[in-house]
């Protein structure tokens, strides 16, 4: 696998992802063997170095997939906002506000990323104003080249970063020249023609799973023979601590406070970290890994509220947890407390993103007209994510996967010096040092 090298910045310059998701099943587990399972119903659509970043969020689905008319719609100011939005609207839709969230925007927009290069009009323009930031298409796909290059090669850490359009060969006869060009050159991705059979099927999870290094066996349960393409990004990660949690200093049988009240042992890691950031409404850290170049960051309310809670005011403040990290940001050393867990979690996207204001893709009156030659209009049927997060001692091992499916036809409407320890329900992620971007966020709400 490849690796990536980062310059170390002083500071983050990023914000923390808001948004998404219509259906999932996670489960967490600490390593006292306490496991949650967590099914919901399926939303379809036929350093320890302070850090620094910027949201704004949107809410609401709007009722015309076509036309985002959502009063409350906020076009994202910059890729680190966009990433904001995708976790905030992730919370906000989840059915059980005590389940454990966890995506990786940086794989949601890289996939999207291959697509908008096939899109036209108003579908590419949303994309553009949504999910990119305002940045064109164009200066997407050299920022997302120069992101995978820099995680690729990295000295420190262990990066693997891939990309795969996958193309019912009943369906179409090719991928247009155009985007196969733009999609090896900037994301390296492999273009596949296939039956959409059974061995089509494993052939995708076995790629999903090698390129996520086993910590997602399965992207896909089954491949429509009505569908005419995938398009599918795999994230890998696996990274030291800079300073490593001594054993000695873990303590067994912790008591978590869950989400729900109840209370749930785990073995809490503790160490001495430089760096913490504090304000009346929050209290949390970041802690380096080997390289310098990301950290990981846990964060929690002083106040009592919820991750879905803190994130709404974050949105109502006009702040985001970069910001936050930075403008409360305490040189200083904090003893810090960290639960030891594993975490698998998935979602359906659709909604998350028609929330967002991507609506028109989701719609045969999608133009992606440049994606490939067919008679009937191409567009999205399901997006699907799924993420794996594992946190020890010694470090961090973490992967993600998204999948975008194309189909053509009639669409089905959707159904609609201080002590820190992270003890009650938390927000944390992996984050880009250099370019103020969260690879990685997610909650913990409980430990049931």
């Amino acid at each position: 696998m490849k690796k990536k090298n980062l310059l170390l910045s002083a500071a983050l310059i990023s914000a923390l992802m808001l948004s998404s998701c219509g259906s999932k099943t996670g489960t967490t587990t600490t390593n006292s063997n306490e496991t949650t399972t967590i099914t919901n119903e399926t939303t379809t659509i036929t350093n320890e170095t302070p850090t620094n970043s910027n949201p704004e969020t949107p809410s609401n689905t709007s009722t015309n997939p076509e036309e985002p008319n959502n009063p409350d719609l906020v076009a994202s100011t910059s890729l680190s906002s966009s990433f904001n939005n995708i976790f905030y609207k992730t919370l906000e839709n989840e059915v059980d506000k005590n389940n454990n969230v966890l995506v990786s925007p940086f794989s949601i927009v890289m996939d999207f990323g291959m697509l908008e290069n096939g899109a036209k009009g108003s579908t590419k323009e949303q994309m553009e104003t949504y999910l990119n930031g305002g940045m064109s298409v164009e200066d997407l796909n050299e920022y997302m080249k120069t992101l995978k290059d820099k995680m690729m090669n990295s000295k420190e850490l262990e990066w693997n970063v891939a990309n795969s359009i996958w193309f019912n060969e009943s369906q179409i006869s090719d991928v247009s020249n155009d985007v196969k060009e733009i999609v090896k050159k900037y994301y390296d991705s492999e273009i596949n023609k296939r039956p959409y059979n059974n061995d089509t099927l494993e052939e995708i999870n076995n790629w999903v799973k090698k390129n996520t290094n086993d910590m997602i066996p399965v992207i896909l349960d089954k491949l429509n023979p009505s569908d005419v393409m995938h398009l599918i990004n795999a994230v890998a990660f696996e990274g030291d601590w800079y300073v490593k949690f001594d054993e000695h200093d873990t303590t067994k049988n912790a008591p978590f406070k869950n989400l729900d009240g109840s209370t749930t042992n785990v073995d809490m890691l503790h160490s001495m970290n430089t760096g913490y950031f504090s304000s009346n409404d929050y209290i949390g850290f970041t802690k380096a890994f080997a390289d310098q170049n990301y950290s990981f960051f846990a964060m929690k309310s002083q106040k009592g509220l919820s991750p879905l809670e803190m994130m709404k005011k974050m949105k109502d403040d006009n702040e985001d947890i970069s910001t936050i990290m930075t403008k409360y940001g305490i040189d200083g050393m904090a003893n810090i407390g960290l639960p030891k867990f594993e975490l698998d979690y998935d979602t359906v996207l659709n909604k998350t993103l028609m929330d967002m204001g991507v609506t028109n893709a989701f719609s045969p009156s999608a133009d992606f007209s440049k994606l490939a030659d067919s008679k009937d209009p191409l567009y999205i049927s399901k997006v699907i994510h799924k993420t794996h997060f594992e946190l020890s001692e010694t470090g961090v091992k973490a992967a993600a996967a998204t999948s975008i499916a194309m189909t053509k036809g009639a669409m089905i409407k959707p159904k609609l010096d201080v002590e820190i320890n992270m003890d009650e329900p938390f927000i944390y992620g992996i984050y880009d040092n250099k370019n103020g971007l969260p690879i990685f966020i997610g909650c913990i709400n409980n430990f049931k």
